[in-house]
């Protein structure tokens, strides 16, 4: 039997989200440039879980991927810059659950 949803871990091999028994479906990716934030509205979102995150596409230890927040059906991302850390171009990705 196929395994579906979606898994996350952190750097130490823990799993910080399951999903993996709802059933999951990408719905929304984009490319952002470093300095960039801004949003878009999804209205087709409303009223369905949702698991949105950004991933470097560097591979530098000191970037930083954009930070993802989401009201109603407006995901939004902002560029960060922390301490030592630069932000990055970044890749974001939303997943609906249900």
């Amino acid at each position: 039997m196929a395994d579906y949803g979606l898994k996350i871990f952190d750097s130490d091999g823990n799993v910080t989200l399951d999903v993996s028994d709802k059933i999951t479906r990408f719905r929304y990716s984009d490319e952002v440039a470093a300095g960039a934030s801004s949003n878009t509205t999804l209205s087709d979102i409303s009223g369905l879980s949702s698991v949105q995150f950004s991933i470097p596409t560097t591979k530098s230890v000191f970037d930083c991927p954009h930070s993802i927040s989401r009201d109603v059906t407006t995901i939004s991302w902002a560029a960060q810059n922390v301490g030592a850390f630069d932000s990055t171009n970044s890749l974001i990705f939303v997943f609906l659950y249900t």
